[in-house]
């Protein structure tokens, strides 16, 4: 992948983070006015979307760390 490539997908990838974490915030917080028979399902729903998110930021940090490998290898 070219490094114009790879700047792209991390600025994808870092800006999906961005929306995942933000949505399951917003979801979260809409829990609590949903009835109690629902709420149960939309907390396992809310641990979902949170682990979704958890994944993308690891994923995240690997790719920065496979782009910047070999910026540090032309550099020496």
């Amino acid at each position: 992948m070219s490094t114009i490539g790879d700047e792209e997908f991390l600025r994808l990838l870092k800006k999906d983070v961005d929306y995942f974490i933000h949505a399951v915030e917003r979801f979260e917080e809409l829990v609590p006015r949903v009835c109690a028979s629902l709420q149960d399902q939309w907390r396992l729903q809310a641990q979902s979307r949170r682990n979704f998110a958890l994944e993308l930021e690891i994923l995240l940090e690997k790719a920065e760390e496979c782009v910047s490998a070999p910026l540090a290898g032309e550099r020496n």
